[in-house]
């Protein structure tokens, strides 16, 4: 799960071209690439989208934002109120709890090495704190 300052700067796009500058999907290579994140020491964040609904969605947004608001300006506060209006009060945050704790409690060692990548932090770090939900 990425934080929303990282999902509200994605561009949909349908060209071979890289960008160092933006976060993007690739709707060709089924590639989000995440070049502006808090922890971008690793640099960018690669993560192939594999699932193929999600990419029938994706490509309907084609050279748009994979979030906006009526206006086309990304905020990453309006867009957790709206999501906490939406869900219940929940929030991205507890969003990326419970899928942390449930890929913790799976322990499926390949999705909890993809949730490092993910989420740029360490199975210590997600183990104290994002593993709340179990």
């Amino acid at each position: 799960m990425l934080r929303p300052s990282e999902l509200i700067d994605v561009k949909i796009t349908n060209t071979s071209d890289r960008y160092d500058d933006i976060n993007y999907y690739n709707i060709w290579t089924n590639e989000l690439i995440i070049n502006k994140h808090k922890n971008d020491r690793q640099g960018p964040k690669v993560i192939v989208i594999k699932d193929e609904q999600l990419r029938r969605t994706l490509r309907q947004g084609l050279n748009g934002y994979l979030i906006s608001n009526s206006k086309n300006n990304n905020d990453s506060s309006a867009f957790t109120k709206l999501f906490s209006k939406t869900f219940n009060n929940y929030t991205p945050y507890d969003l990326r709890k419970c899928i942390s704790s449930k890929v913790i409690n799976e322990g499926d060692t390949e999705k909890i090495k993809m949730l490092e990548k993910i989420q740029g932090h360490s199975l210590e770090t997600i183990l104290l704190y994002y593993n709340t939900c179990t």
